[in-house]
């Protein structure tokens, strides 16, 4: 009960803080996508890093992509390492099972979930960026065009 509490408490914040940034909504979306896709994707514990990078040479919000980045959690993570190793092994194989390392290769395992999670956190990533800029283009919209304080 306390870990749905948590969980419900992180993605009230993530909303709350996306709709007070007072970038255009596309580069909020864009930014909070491209954290997106870093959260996802293995990154070995760089991830934060990554998205500041990028955010300032692309000049983006590095907030809002740090935000992206809480995506994979502890409640999200087995779902989406079990999402990327399914989708890349169906790819090489046009199968739907877990075969794990009974082909006998680490290798063959990695390549499998490397190409899924390639294509998860690209998916999500886009998903991600349509339902940000539309979120807070609504908000807008209903606040009369008030742009609020990036707080």
């Amino acid at each position: 009960m306390k870990k749905r509490r948590n969980l419900k408490s992180l993605l009230r914040y993530i909303y709350l803080k996306l709709l007070r940034f007072k970038d255009p909504p596309e580069k909020i979306a864009l930014s909070f996508s491209i954290g997106v896709f870093i959260g996802i994707f293995p990154t070995f514990g760089v991830g934060g890093i990554l998205v500041i990078l990028i955010s300032y040479i692309f000049k983006l919000n590095y907030l809002a992509g740090l935000l992206g980045t809480f995506i994979m959690n502890y409640f999200t993570s087995p779902f989406f390492w079990a999402l990327s190793y399914f989708v890349g092994d169906f790819i090489l194989t046009g199968k739907f099972e877990w075969r794990g390392f009974e082909r006998g290769s680490f290798k063959v395992f990695a390549i499998s979930y490397l190409l899924g999670n390639f294509i998860v956190s690209t998916t999500f990533s886009v998903i991600s960026y349509l339902v940000v800029k539309k979120i807070v283009t609504t908000y807008r919209k209903k606040r009369g065009g008030h742009k609020p304080s990036s707080s």
